[in-house]
């Protein structure tokens, strides 16, 4: 039965599609196309190399960098690396559904298909000449008779968000695909089997797996967000294939992040665990303790966890956690990254050479390259605490939840933005892209120039009125 809809109603909707049209700066928006089109043909004709991209490039491309310096035929993964502008293609196409968009993003999803390891993992980097693939046994490889080609490295890393942004970024493209590329299918199959065979008993992840015999790579770590990563790829493996495995793995790492909460007096959390749960070092300046810095990171993952299940189990850790915040500040007003297990004193370090360090309780000479004081109060845990305990836990979920947003709001959406696409289109060079200055000259600093894509995606997308 058709439902009547009444002329007024019909007028004022008439009126709403005419006011938003009428709103928005039709040059603008014109211009925000073609500044995101030149772009993404620059990136993708002048760029990148097999499709992949690393973090930074001299403006004339004569050199380009990861971490650390990487060669023409590399591509580095660690964000804001190779897949993170493979998603802000995705986003341009999902703003604009031009197929230049997709068909980049799909020439960047085949250069991770290219650089998966035969365990299913990745490494920062990805090379693609020979002497890579002799270096790393790469999955494209597994059923070659070239013995050179299977013999190389294949222990995938989490460190960094590496595998878990190469995976996001597959899985995205898996979705807009509809699932009808089969390698690009299959690699993401294969990727999450080696996050699920990666999990130890108690929950918890390495930084490296297949296991290395000893060293702190064995260690479930916490530093970096990698497992908070991991949880985030879990949920959104699960929402997007709906294999129970994977919400049965999200919740094991949800029961490890309770259990790995050390008992009062110090009920925060480590940085990283042994295999029996039990605070280790890893690097010479990360010592076996509680921590200030990680226990934020913690927190935020449980209220993450208690939304995803309306599970208020994930909620009692908080409380005790926040009162060890509020006895254990600094006279400076901050946190030590690091504490003493039992004494709670902070802990910090010396060093001369960066190669030998002195563990102390003297904050008076700190090398710069870490942050051994600069831990800050979790207020937004806090306050996040105290609204689901107001609210309830099915309340703030459905609250957090998207909104379906009117033609008129997505308007105003786009309005709010003008003044950052005009800053935006400003500063874009005339090859297309954003630089910076730095001691080695004007840089192409892709993390620039992914939230500059973003801007115009998101622009585009409101005046498009598309959510």
């Amino acid at each position: 039965m058709l439902k009547r809809v009444s002329i007024a109603t019909l007028v004022c909707t008439l009126i709403c599609f005419a006011q938003c049209a009428v709103a928005l700066d039709q040059d603008l928006v014109t211009r925000a196309e073609a500044a995101l089109e030149k772009c993404t043909q620059y990136l993708v004709d002048e760029v990148a190399y097999n499709g992949g991209y690393v973090g930074t490039y001299l403006e004339d491309l004569s050199d380009q960098w990861g971490e650390g310096h990487c060669l023409r035929h590399q591509s580095w993964l660690q964000p804001p690396g190779s897949p993170s502008t493979g998603q802000e293609f995705l986003r341009a196409w999902r703003a604009t559904g031009k197929q230049l968009y997709l068909d980049a993003a799909v020439t960047n999803a085949r250069s991770l298909v290219w650089g998966q390891l035969e365990c299913g993992g990745w490494v920062y980097v990805v090379d693609y000449t020979r002497e890579g693939e002799e270096r790393n046994y790469y999955r494209r490889n597994a059923g070659s008779n070239d013995q050179k080609l299977k013999s190389g490295a294949n222990r995938g890393t989490y460190d960094d968000d590496t595998s878990q942004a190469s995976l996001r970024m597959l899985m995205a493209t898996d979705e807009a695909l509809d699932g009808q590329d089969q390698q690009i299918r299959e690699a993401v199959m294969a990727g999450l089997e080696w996050v699920l065979k990666s999990q130890y008993r108690h929950g918890g992840f390495p930084q490296w797996y297949p296991l290395s015999t000893t060293g702190y790579s064995r260690h479930s770590t916490y530093n970096d967000g990698n497992m908070y990563y991991i949880m985030y790829l879990l949920m959104a493996a699960y929402e997007q294939y709906g294999d129970e495995r994977y919400r049965q793995t999200l919740l094991k790492l949800g029961d490890f992040f309770i259990n790995s909460q050390l008992p009062e007096p110090q009920p925060i959390w480590a940085q990283q665990y042994d295999e029996d749960m039990r605070p280790a070092w890893a690097r010479m300046f990360e010592p076996a303790s509680v921590t200030g810095g990680e226990t934020s990171g913690v927190m935020t993952a449980l209220i993450e966890m208690a939304v995803y299940t309306k599970d208020p189990k994930y909620l009692a850790p908080i409380p005790p956690a926040l009162a060890w915040y509020q006895r254990s500040q600094l006279p400076n007003g901050r946190w030590a990254r690091f504490y003493e297990l039992k004494t709670n004193k902070p802990l910090y370090f010396t060093s001369d050479n960066r190669t030998t360090y002195r563990l102390t309780y003297d904050d008076s000479d700190m090398p710069d390259h870490y942050s051994f004081n600069a831990s800050s109060y979790p207020q937004r845990v806090e306050d996040a605490h105290k609204a689901i305990t107001e609210q309830g836990l099915e309340a703030y979920a459905a609250a957090r939840a998207p909104k379906e947003l009117t033609p008129a709001q997505l308007t105003a959406r786009a309005e709010s933005m003008e003044e950052a696409v005009r800053k935006a289109l400003a500063e874009q060079t005339e090859k297309g892209v954003w630089v910076r200055t730095a001691a080695e000259g004007r840089i192409i600093d892709m993390a620039l120039v992914q939230r500059q894509m973003r801007t115009l995606s998101d622009y585009l997308a409101a005046a498009n009125g598309k959510q």
